[in-house]
């Protein structure tokens, strides 16, 4: 597994931490688990709004 580098402020870090307990996982397993989530959903493909319009050469 890589290792993924978090730079978070104090309390943001302890925030982390406290869920991660809750969770029953180290604060670095938590933050790779959401950094990929939000990977995830940032790259995943849309679906296209409004009718779709074939493209058309001017001649």
């Amino acid at each position: 597994m890589p290792i993924e580098q978090v730079g978070l402020d104090q309390a943001s870090m302890e925030q982390l931490e406290r869920e991660a307990e809750k969770r029953g996982v180290t604060p670095e397993e938590l933050a790779a688990e959401l950094m990929r989530r939000e990977l995830a959903n940032r790259t995943k493909p849309r679906n296209s709004r409004g009718p779709v319009t074939p493209f058309r050469r001017k001649a």
